[in-house]
């Protein structure tokens, strides 16, 4: 399921590495933000809601799949029919057993 109502839904793994990158990023900046402003309007809720706010916007920023998080898609190898080739390991397993006897 790559769509859904008309929208990717996926990310690959170099996107979801920059997602929580910039979502700890976002956070911290508006923690610290947040505490100095606290501190220096002495008032601890002001704090909590500049990082209610960071919170809520590195959500908005990192969570939906945006096209900046699919720049590098995986390329599958294509499929192998497996029913045509005979396995080679379990040729080579009995092979050697008869040898060792």
């Amino acid at each position: 399921m790559d769509t859904f109502m008309g929208f990717s839904v996926h990310m690959d793994f170099e996107g979801q590495k920059l997602a929580e990158r910039l979502f700890q990023i976002i956070v911290v900046a508006f923690g610290a933000v947040g505490w100095l402003y606290g501190y220096y309007v002495q008032d601890f809720s002001m704090t909590v809601l500049t990082l209610g706010a960071g919170f809520l916007l590195a959500c908005l920023v990192t969570l939906p799949p945006w096209p900046i998080y699919r720049r590098y898609p995986l390329k599958w190898a294509p499929p192998q029919d497996s029913s045509s080739t005979p396995s080679t390991s379990t040729q080579e397993n009995t092979s050697s057993k008869k040898k060792k006897k």
